[in-house]
C-alpha cells in the first residue's frame, strides 16, 4: 500500500482541483494559464505554495486559509468543466520564419495546446504569433485560429486567410483576385501588397485571441468563459 507523505497543503490542493472536476494537474494548468511544471511541483509537495495560494484559492473556489491550514472554506463538490476543457493544437508560429512566414512544427509535434474557441470544429488549428510582423492584426503571443485548407474560391477574396503558397511558404494575408486565373494579390497591414502570387490553398481565419490577456482573465475570473474575438473585431457569443 502506497503511503502519501506529501505535505497536507499539497494534498488539499489536489483535492480542490479534483472538486472542480479537473481530472489532471495538466488540465487545470492549461485551463487557468499556469506553468504546468510549477503547478505540479506544488501539488506534489516539492515546492511550497504559500506565494501562489491566493491564485489557487480563487481558481478552485476555496479559501486561502483552507489550502494552507485546513481551516476555512473548502471545496463544495465537483463541477462540470468538460466543455471548457476542449483543446486544439498550436501547429505553427506565425511570423517566425523568413519574411514573416509561418514556421510549422515537424512530424507529429506541435507548439502546445490552446483552449478551443466556442465555434471550433474538428478541423480547427491554431498558430501563435511571434514578433511584430503582424502588428495591426495580431500582436506577439496572440493566437490565430483557422479551419480546413481549401482550394482558392471566390469566398476567400477579401477575407483574412492562412495562405498556402505554391513555393511552400505560408503567410497570413487577405487575398484578392490577381491579374490572371490562379494568381492572387495578398494584402497585409504592415507590408506592401504582394502581387500575382500563386497560391495552392486558403484557410479562413476564424478567431484571433490575445493569449496572455486570456490567461490573466481566466486566472482572475475562474467562473466566466472567455469571449472569442472574431476577425471583424466583434466578440462572439458563447
Amino acid at each position: 500500500m502506497d503511503i502519501d507523505d506529501r505535505p497536507d497543503e499539497a494534498k488539499r490542493l489536489e483535492q480542490a482541483r479534483k472538486a472542480r472536476n479537473f481530472a489532471t494537474a495538466k488540465a487545470a494548468a492549461l485551463y487557468f494559464g499556469w506553468t504546468y511544471e510549477t503547478y505540479i511541483q506544488h501539488e506534489q509537495g516539492t515546492r511550497g505554495l504559500s506565494r501562489a495560494a491566493d491564485r489557487y484559492a480563487r481558481a478552485f473556489k476555496v479559501s486561502k486559509g483552507w489550502l494552507l491550514t485546513g481551516e476555512g472554506r473548502g471545496p463544495v463538490g465537483p463541477e462540470d468543466n468538460t466543455q471548457n476543457l476542449r483543446t486544439i493544437p498550436i501547429v505553427g508560429l506565425a511570423g517566425a520564419g523568413p519574411d514573416g512566414t509561418v514556421l510549422f512544427a515537424t512530424g507529429d509535434g506541435n507548439f502546445g495546446e490552446a483552449i478551443a474557441p466556442s465555434d471550433a470544429t474538428d478541423k480547427t488549428e491554431a498558430l501563435e504569433v511571434r514578433g511584430d510582423s503582424m502588428r495591426g492584426v495580431a500582436n506577439d503571443g496572440w493566437l490565430i485560429f483557422y479551419d480546413e485548407k481549401e482550394a482558392p474560391r471566390e469566398e476567400h477574396m477579401g477575407e483574412l486567410c492562412v495562405c498556402f503558397l505554391e513555393d511552400e511558404r505560408v503567410l497570413i494575408k487577405t487575398p484578392y483576385p490577381g491579374s490572371q486565373p490562379g494568381l492572387f494579390h495578398l494584402e497585409s497591414v504592415s507590408a506592401p501588397m504582394m502581387r500575382d502570387v500563386a497560391v495552392e490553398a486558403f484557410a479562413f481565419v476564424t478567431n484571433i485571441k490575445p493569449r496572455r490577456s486570456a490567461k490573466r482573465f481566466i486566472s482572475n475570473n475562474p467562473d466566466r468563459r472567455i469571449d472569442d474575438v472574431g476577425t471583424s473585431g466583434r466578440r462572439l457569443m458563447s
